[in-house]
């Protein structure tokens, strides 16, 4: 693998072997930014400073909105957050130098104020806001962004950001070209541009550089970190943490974002997040007006919290679906564990690997049956692999998985499953009833129902289903390291709605290939076409070419059925009346992922 290539001053670049990674990266540390140039922490910023004016934001000043979190942040450190706590926390202590809008989903300039790209195709240079200063008043360099990918390169790290930004496995060239601008080359042509770094948090030098030296950043900036030991350049920074109890952010005087008006983001002075790990908790402390907003939503809560709020108080709103999405999954995995144990057995993954059984098992699940005893109607049944809540990227052309009971056993029956002894299970060899283990995350109450429901569809069939619930933790061992199951019911939730960032899952070699991963050459004719695409879809910069092949792969998807598609449940969200300039999303944090533009009002 060729090592990326960083650089703090324009220079030569210089290509190094994946042997010698380890000692140009230490010799890259040791002078600092691996050049021998640093900006001393009182440097003055150059200028003025370049706000981003939203000339149609206006608010009020002041006041503090009570959030529910449902965990405590593990870290305060976004590269390294893995938690959902930790990186909406970190997010807002931290911004990007470019950013996807939550509700168009357009790439917005940032940290960023500006980009261009090459003629190559895969160079962009991109330029820093000028006179912008972190939290505790430190000006922001390009220095910061170099400090930031070198961080992201170093493998002690672990950053959960890294993988994001390889390409082809090689991390992007980056050279700082002054003191606001820097130039990042990918190793070839990428479609999502520079997408990628959006969330992608610059971290301040001054701050972590001799942590970062010392082997120890990865410890920094954890939840015992002192407030002051912080800083960032997102619109707030911490004030308190009491574990188990609240975190609390206050307004950051040096924020870069203005309204209308020239007034300063953002606008409230605090924003409390109250640790509540039960959902039902959420949904009471709202009603009583504890918190100030609270998503997402349990159908049950939502209903009933809809119902009994007739005073105005408060907003409810069904964004309908969201990105998240369940699949029901059989393992085609052929591999044996080290005794030499297949993970399957043979015989029945030889039924796996049929389209036609896959089929039959679709037509057998009863979608709107689910959709309105498990999510009360508010859920979206699926056709393909991305959820129709993906309005830029579903293929609304997608045939729907019927519920088909009798069809499916038709299909079965043209598979010789037939039930010979007449106990109403169907059997794929003399005396061999065919039945399968389903598994599903324990605690999980839709998925624990969903398994129920499933199970009781098969029997009509003639299929015996044995369902078990496992941990989470478990189940992900299963899926990405032992692969001894026969079938799962499990999801995921994209964090944007760009494809490429599922091209784990959609390349046969992908550690996310959940069904069979990792597969050093591609194990059908229709994952070989699949794979075909996704290399179309990553490296072409043309729009309609990049939807062209997309749309082909969610068509084979939907004839193959690898993972067969269930339930996209819609997001369910609610807040006070009193708040201002919410815009809700379908990516999460649904309500506040704008948390510097909200306003109270009647302050």
């Amino acid at each position: 693998m060729t090592a990326p290539k960083i650089c703090s001053k324009l220079s030569p670049m210089h290509s190094l072997r994946a042997a010698s990674v380890a000692l140009a990266f230490l010799l890259a540390v040791s002078s600092l930014d691996g050049c021998g140039v640093a900006v001393p922490p009182e440097a003055p910023a150059s200028g003025p400073a370049d706000y981003l004016v939203r000339t149609d934001l206006s608010g009020t000043p002041g006041g503090n909105l009570i959030i529910p979190l449902a965990s405590d942040p593990r870290t305060f450190n976004r590269l390294i957050s893995f938690d959902y706590a930790g990186r909406v926390i970190s997010e807002l202590l931290s911004s990007d130098l470019v950013r996807v809008n939550r509700v168009s989903f357009d790439l917005e300039p940032s940290l960023a104020s500006r980009w261009e790209l090459d003629n190559d195709g895969r160079t962009y240079t991109i330029h820093l806001r000028r006179g912008l200063r972190f939290s505790d008043g430190v000006p922001l360099t390009a220095e910061d962004v170099v400090f930031t990918f070198q961080v992201l390169q170093d493998p002690k790290i672990n950053s959960s950001s890294a993988d994001l930004l390889k390409v082809d496995g090689v991390f992007p060239a980056v050279i700082q070209v002054d003191s606001h601008t820097i130039r990042l080359t990918f190793p070839r042509p990428v479609g999502t541009g520079l997408r990628t770094l959006d969330s992608l948090i610059i971290l301040p030098r001054h701050r972590l550089l001799k942590a970062f030296q010392e082997g120890k950043l990865s410890s920094m900036w954890g939840p015992t970190a002192s407030p002051e030991d912080i800083a960032g350049t997102g619109p707030f920074r911490l004030k308190e943490y009491q574990p188990g109890v609240k975190v609390v952010l206050e307004r950051n005087p040096h924020y870069w974002k203005k309204d209308k008006t020239g007034q300063t983001l953002p606008y409230l002075d605090t924003l409390t997040f109250l640790i509540v790990s039960d959902r039902n908790a959420q949904a009471l402390r709202f009603l009583s007006g504890e918190l100030d907003l609270v998503e997402p939503l349990e159908p049950e809560n939502f209903s009933v919290m809809r119902r009994a709020s007739a005073q105005g108080q408060f907003i409810f709103k069904d964004l309908g679906p969201g990105l998240a999405l369940d699949f029901l999954w059989f393992n085609l995995n052929p591999g044996r564990t080290g005794s030499g144990k297949p993970y399957v057995d043979p015989e029945k993954r030889a039924v796996f690997e049929k389209a036609q059984f896959r089929r039959a098992v679709a037509l057998a699940l009863d979608r709107p049956g689910m959709t309105r005893a498990i999510f009360l109607g508010l859920g979206t049944p699926q056709s393909g692999p991305v959820s129709a809540g993906n309005k830029t990227w579903h293929n609304d052309g997608l045939p729907p998985v019927e519920f088909r009971p009798s069809t499916a056993k038709e299909l079965l029956a043209q598979l010789g499953l037939r039930d010979t002894d007449g106990d109403g299970i169907l059997e794929f060899g003399p005396g061999r009833p065919f039945e399968f283990t389903l598994l599903t995350a324990r605690g999980n109450a839709r998925r624990e129902k969903m398994v129920q429901v499933a199970r009781e569809n098969l029997a009509r069939i003639g299929i015996r289903v044995e369902t078990q619930l496992v941990e989470t933790r478990e189940l992900i061992h299963k899926i990405a390291d032992s692969f001894e199951y026969e079938s799962m019911l499990f999801g995921f939730t994209p964090t944007d709605v760009a494809p490429e960032n599922l091209a784990d899952l959609w390349l046969s070699s992908g550690s996310n290939h959940f069904w069979f991963p990792n597969q050093a050459h591609p194990q059908s004719a229709w994952e070989t076409e699949i794979d075909q695409l996704t290399g179309r879809l990553m490296r072409s910069l043309d729009p309609a070419a990049r939807k062209k092949a997309f749309f082909e792969i969610q068509e084979i998807w939907a004839r193959e059925l690898p993972a067969i598609p269930t339930i996209a449940p819609n997001v369910l969200v609610a807040w006070k009346t009193k708040l201002g300039n919410v815009r809700p999303a379908i990516l999460a944090p649904h309500l506040y992922w704008n948390a510097e533009e909200l306003t109270v009002r009647g302050r």
